[in-house]
């Protein structure tokens, strides 16, 4: 999903969650891959608020600790809008 598109289309009517891919970035990415990712989705989506930084559907039991204290470190320091 387009996550500025859908901000841009949708974003005064609805809150949008997610996006950062589970496998790809979460589970086999690095701790980098998760930040780039995660600046994005907050860059697309975050402005004018409504948007919650998650993953694109769960985490899986082997996603690297690494990457989740990376999101989580993202959401904190990037993600005050």
């Amino acid at each position: 999903m387009n996550l500025a598109l859908v901000k841009k289309l949708y974003g005064s009517r609805i809150a949008l969650m997610g996006n950062l891919p589970t496998t790809s970035v979460m589970l086999k990415g690095s701790a980098e891959d998760v930040e780039k990712a995660a600046r994005k989705a907050i860059d697309d989506a975050g402005a004018g608020g409504g948007f919650l930084l998650s993953t694109g559907d769960q985490c899986g039991r082997d996603t690297p600790e690494a990457n989740i204290f990376k999101l989580v470190e993202v959401a904190r320091t990037y993600g005050k809008y």
